[in-house]
């Protein structure tokens, strides 16, 4: 009795172990789709759109041109089709122009999102609008909140926002 009770104590243990192996190796092999989840552009309005020649794909940039020296730089979640914002950020800022870029793979950007991959696009927008506004204020949502960082830490921003940034990404 008492080594039929042990055996089914063992046997528990190795399938909640199994189990628990099977749903971390699961995790890591669905970890890109887990992390970024690429959503259609809403708008789609010429007059609202601007395509950005990136190294290895095209990225579609949602903007609302303005004549003046401040622009924002937006960089959105992991399941965000940042042009639905635009109403919004037109509304709440109406003295910038605004800049929303799509990841690679987002609203109709070609390629795959890599975080390599976002911050040198994001590097590269900054520069395009650089160009047109010297004062830049750089805004980061949830997992554009890491982009946001690591592009603001390699050009000179008026402002750095954050908007639900992660602590960890682990």
């Amino acid at each position: 009795r008492k080594e039929l009770v042990r055996r089914s104590v063992y046997i528990t243990l190795a399938v909640v172990l199994i189990g628990y192996a099977g749903v971390c190796a699961a995790m890591y092999v669905f970890q890109r789709s887990l992390l970024y989840y690429p959503q259609p552009r809403m708008v789609t309005a010429t007059e609202s759109t601007m395509r950005l020649p990136v190294d290895g794909a095209e990225l579609v940039v949602t903007v609302r041109p303005y004549d003046g020296p401040k622009a924002i730089v937006y960089f959105g979640g992991n399941g965000e089709d940042v042009s639905q914002n635009l109403a919004s950020f037109v509304n709440t800022f109406p003295d910038h122009a605004l800049y929303l870029m799509h990841y690679r793979g987002y609203g109709g950007s070609t390629g795959k999102p890599t975080e390599k991959a976002n911050v040198a696009d994001g590097l590269a927008l900054i520069e395009k609008v650089r160009a047109l506004h010297p004062e830049i204020a750089i805004f980061g949502r949830s997992l554009g909140s890491g982009v946001a960082v690591q592009v603001a830490s390699r050009v000179a921003a008026s402002r750095l926002i954050l908007i639900t940034p992660y602590d960890s990404i682990v």
